[in-house]
């Protein structure tokens, strides 16, 4: 069996650090829309603040692509303007 080559290695690397974004990614979306269905809008707000700063990072380090993180933020808007209404 050959060695993995450099692009084998590089990409196992950069999957692992890419992971742990992404589960804190998917965590802070979860957290946020619980905390709306509890009805603490509050929480929901501080939640939002968080996910929309992590996910402009994310996008900005290249682990998700611009348009999936601005996606995912202006739904997270959508959802806690709906809420309040």
């Amino acid at each position: 069996m050959p060695a993995p080559s450099k692009r084998d290695k590089q990409s196992r690397k950069r999957f692992k650090q890419n992971r742990g974004v992404e589960t804190r990614l998917r965590t802070l979306s979860k957290s946020f829309y619980r905390a709306l269905d509890a009805g603490d809008e509050e929480r929901a707000r501080q939640l939002r603040d968080e996910a929309q700063k992590a996910y402009e990072k994310a996008a900005t380090k290249g682990v998700i692509h611009p348009n999936r993180a601005a996606r995912k933020v202006s739904r997270l808007d959508k959802a806690l303007a709906s809420n309040e209404g």
